[in-house]
């Protein structure tokens, strides 16, 4: 799926390209921030279905908008966005990093959550959620998560390791590794190759309780003091 997908990235850039002027140029006459623009686009080859956006936070920014891209994918009725990454895999807590091939996919669920929880806004559509919650939320930092954090967690079993925090909340979510698997056990000798992350439902801290975000606050400080050692 991810090379699939990835075949597309230079046309999209280049509709990026020609769409952007236009939105700044529309952006300009708005005189409320923050402001977003998308547009749904059929790559003809392939009919692989996408949608372009444009989000701008503040006036200071619209000749600079964050422009992004993700797939708008159908199974069965069901309809998801997808958005390909490079990131980072941890094989064990004492591994390295690497990088590895990683579909982020986002059900309706999620989006319909996100629109609950913090933009509490129903004229919204389907893209419009979507757009937002990416523009804002590009940045997220994996949280391993516990049963301090997910009472339930018992009954996801490994698929569930991590969660993610985000600018606006958190998001649980659920993933699955392609690859290797040693025989003896070793998993420090695993060999994977991609990754799928299946974000599954969305969290605003503030109706968390007091002990998820202790919890969630534990792991982040110890994430980050691992990836500040790592780079030095």
């Amino acid at each position: 799926m991810y090379d699939h997908l990835s075949k597309d990235l230079n046309k999209i850039q280049i509709k990026k390209d020609c769409l952007l002027p236009k939105a700044i140029k529309e952006f300009k006459k708005a005189k409320r921030f923050p402001i977003y623009k998308w547009h749904e686009y059929t790559i003809p080859a392939t009919q692989n279905k996408y949608m372009i956006f444009f989000y701008v936070g503040h006036r200071a920014l619209i000749e600079k908008p964050y422009v992004g891209h993700c797939a708008i994918v159908f199974e069965k009725n069901k309809r998801f966005i997808m958005q390909l990454i490079a990131g980072g895999y941890k094989l064990t807590e004492d591994s390295p990093e690497i990088l590895i091939r990683q579909i982020h996919t986002y059900s309706s669920h999620f989006f319909e959550r996100y629109n609950e929880r913090i933009l509490k806004n129903k004229s919204l559509s389907a893209n419009d959620i979507a757009c937002i919650f990416l523009s804002r939320n590009q940045e997220r930092m994996p949280i391993k998560m516990n049963s301090n954090i997910n009472k339930h967690i018992e009954g996801y079993g490994d698929s569930a390791k991590f969660g993610y925090r985000v600018r606006d909340g958190f998001c649980f979510a659920r993933e699955a590794v392609q690859g290797t698997v040693s025989e003896d056990g070793d998993r420090h000798k695993d060999k994977i190759d991609a990754m799928m992350v299946m974000y599954t439902t969305f969290m605003n801290e503030s109706d968390m309780n007091k002990s998820q975000i202790s919890a969630i606050n534990k792991e982040h400080i110890r994430i980050w003091l691992q990836h500040i050692q790592y780079i030095h």
